[in-house]
């Protein structure tokens, strides 16, 4: 008979138990780093006694969700649903860390991802408005479920808005198929923002910031337990934004406030309140023709990237976001806790906009006469969902193996609302390119029959397990399944035609790492996806949910008591079951199929006390291997270059004698990519960042970041259109903490 023996997990109390002796000792050592204590002899002696110097250090073990001091993480909650060890976790993973965020003043989540390999994302002028990128190859965004806040799906459509860094703890990015723990998921992976919690040490800070484009913006991060209370923290983040763009005519304006609640009546529970309400007020950068984008088309005419397509006074972007939730969590003794997550989220955006008639004809007829086709595009977008995630997770012991044992249940109820009257070039006002004659009424028709669009309502459950079982100390080998079901009900608001349809499907992971004594820790992973194929059209066609399958081999090289994390993979990921278009019938048919192959480093280290280091690089080989078009078999994915590499350090000029002085610099190297739709690749380009901080006392500080420094011009293509890239932006950041 085995004999089970439990084990106690480890986790830091919330209130220490230390003798009086042990305090003093530590308190002393932490002031002068020596200790001296006299003893008296009622009795006989009056001699001191002094002892000899004592140095007592220490370092806090890392939790997944506080904040992480510089640019290393070390443990992760999103591959696993536990606090694990990164070097202990078979999938490829990366964490930006809010430090590394507010290094270089990060405003969107593709700027604060842009040092972290076989990713890629639009420019700031499409992120502002949705969440929307690529990893390994393959769309991750809200709309395919890649886009989550602490844990749990955020978003079910791109353009409810996006998720603001400041906010952020950290954001973990999990590379490959992840369906096992969180069901509906791109084959590319994840993004998981984590949200700033509440403290238990006070701190407070505000931070005013001036740069390009007359941007002016206020935020403030407050933090620390309630006045009279020893169980109840709070934290409260805002940020106040007015700002115009490159682009004519297109501002960025937004408010964020996030207040949160922690409740800990022992170390043993806790509860904690998560919210946050956002409201923006821009504009919709629409996509350019390539015929149309200057060093790209090579027509009569050109848009530049500081020109407006659309209407000052027609278009407009107003969203509202917010969110609230809690997080339970309860140790019922060392070997079982359970965790509860609930969150209510709901999104209303308005949203019109003149974009490019998207005809070859029309583009061509813009690149040579001047004359611009458009459509209007009237929206308006409701959003609401239910999500949550109760799990129970158990530590126990069989012999010399030990398991991690997690089992759980999720499900998200969605209701997406959505009324989209579009436009063609014949009741649209169309632009002149050589004088730009703005000011044209634009009449939209909002009849019933013009609606094109729909009531879809969701609804995903699905339940999980997974086993983390460790031997010898050195062996960890994860296994995990799930089982979901999907369903969809849609209702067009044209003419009231539905359609339906209900999914299942049952994917898997599995896992085997070798942690060795020096620090190497080589594993091998297999994990699953699916996605359903969304009712986008009341049509009356229904398709099978797409499929992935990732294989992966990879090592990580973490010295014992270092700030270092040198990591390398290599994998091959297949999406199956993907919708092409035939064009012989003009209908979708699920014969194509998508396969990436690739290799991805990533380094990140404090090589000194002064020195720190962030260094990625990613080949990645993704095209189409199956299609119902035969010209597209062998053709490569959009927006998905061959060679990625970046590099950035931060260097503190303490041995100089500057202590005060900050100064960072990177460079961002993005190879050629291909285009859907046209014949030539686009050109290779390489990005410079730079940053410089100055830390006046120890309340205030002076940051200057310029991105782009030195003003390339370059533009993002695919599926025949672009848009520009960012061009130099520079940024004067006060900071203020007491």
């Amino acid at each position: 008979m085995c004999q089970v023996t439990h084990l106690r997990p480890e986790r830091s109390a919330r209130r220490p138990v230390f003798s009086l002796t042990a305090l003093a000792l530590a308190m002393a050592s932490l002031g002068s780093g020596s200790l001296h204590a006299a003893e008296t002899s009622q009795a006989s002696t009056a001699a001191a006694v002094e002892i000899d110097a004592i140095n007592v250090t220490g370092q806090s073990v890392e939790q997944p969700t506080e904040h992480v001091v510089g640019y290393v993480a070390k443990r992760n909650m999103s591959a696993t649903k536990t606090d694990t060890p990164i070097t202990e976790t078979p999938q490829s993973l990366s964490v930006v860390t809010s430090d590394e965020i507010r290094d270089r003043q990060s405003e969107t989540l593709g700027q604060a991802l842009s040092y972290t390999p076989g990713f890629t994302s639009s420019s700031t002028a499409f992120n502002r408005t949705a969440d929307r990128f690529r990893i390994r190859g393959f769309g991750v965004e809200s709309g395919t479920g890649g886009s989550l806040r602490d844990g749990l799906r955020l978003q079910n459509n791109s353009y409810d808005g996006i998720q603001e860094p400041y906010g952020l703890e950290r954001v973990e990015v999990i590379r490959g198929a992840a369906s096992v723990l969180y069901g509906q998921l791109s084959p590319g992976g994840m993004v998981n923002g984590v949200s700033k919690r509440p403290t238990e040490t006070p701190f407070h800070e505000l931070n005013m910031q001036v740069g390009s484009y007359d941007r002016k913006q206020l935020s403030a991060d407050f933090s620390g337990p309630l006045a009279g209370s020893d169980t109840l923290s709070y934290r409260l983040t805002l940020l106040s934004r007015n700002s115009d763009t490159q682009q004519d005519y297109l501002n960025d304006d937004k408010f964020y406030i996030a207040p949160a609640l922690t409740w800990r009546p022992n170390e043993d529970t806790s509860l904690t309140l998560l919210s946050f309400y956002q409201k923006t007020d821009t504009r919709f950068s629409a996509t350019l023709p390539y015929q149309l984008v200057k060093g790209v088309g090579d027509g009569a005419f050109k848009i530049g990237r500081h020109d407006f397509v659309g209407e000052p006074d027609y278009d407009d972007m107003n969203g509202e976001m917010s969110t609230l939730g809690y997080e339970f969590q309860h140790h019922f003794n060392d070997n079982f806790t359970f965790n509860n997550k609930l969150r209510y989220y709901e999104s209303d955006v308005k949203w019109n906009y003149l974009q490019i008639q998207p005809s070859a004809a029309a583009a061509n007829l813009a690149a040579s006469t001047g004359t611009l086709l458009r459509r209007y595009s009237d929206r308006r977008e409701r959003a609401r969902t239910w999500a949550s995630d109760t799990n129970i997770e158990s530590k126990w012991q069989l012999g010399s193996v030990e398991h991690t044992f997690l089992v759980g249940f999720d499900g998200y109820d969605t209701s997406y609302d959505s009324h989209n009257f579009r436009g063609t070039p014949n009741n649209t006002p169309s632009l002149d390119l050589t004088r730009y004659n703005y000011g044209q009424p634009v009449v939209v028709n909002k009849s019933r029959a013009a609606d094109r669009g729909s009531q879809l309502d969701t609804l995903q459950k699905g339940v999980y397990f997974q086993d983390q079982i460790k031997f010898d100390d050195k062996w960890i080998l994860l296994l995990g399944g799930r089982h979901d079901w999907a369903d969809q009900q849609q209702t067009a608001h044209r003419d009231g035609a539905k359609a339906s349809q209900d999914d299942e499907a049952t994917t898997y992971r599995a896992g085997l790492v070798y942690v060795a004594d020096n620090g190497l820790a080589p594993y091998i992973s297999y994990s699953e996806s699916f996605f359903p194929v969304s009712v986008a059209e009341v049509t009356g066609q229904t398709f099978a949910p797409t499929e992935g399958k990732q294989y992966e081999v990879g090592v990580r090289y973490q010295p014992k008591d270092s700030n270092m994390l040198l990591s390398a993979a290599v994998y091959e990921l297949t999406q199956t079951n993907v919708l092409k278009l035939d064009p012989g019938t003009d209908q979708y048919r699920q014969t194509g199929e998508v396969r990436s192959r690739g290799l991805e480093l990533e380094a990140k280290a404090d090589v000194t006390s002064a020195l720190s280091v962030i260094a990625t690089y990613a080949y990645t080989d993704s095209r189409t291997t199956k299609s119902a078009t035969a010209a597209e078999v062998g053709q490569r994915t959009d927006e998905t270059p061959y060679h990625q590499a970046a590099l950035w350090t931060s260097y503190d000029f303490v041995n100089w004698g500057i202590p005060q002085l900050t100064l960072g610099a990177g460079a961002r190297y993005m190879g050629t990519t291909q285009a859907s739709g046209m014949d030539s690749a686009m050109p290779a380009y390489t990005l410079f960042d730079a940053m410089a901080r100055y830390q006046i006392d120890e309340n205030w500080a002076v940051t200057v970041n310029a991105s782009n420094l030195t003003d390339k011009r370059y533009a993002q293509c695919s599926f025949a259109t672009c848009q520009y890239g960012d061009e130099r932006t520079l940024l004067t950041s006060v900071n203020f903490n007491w």
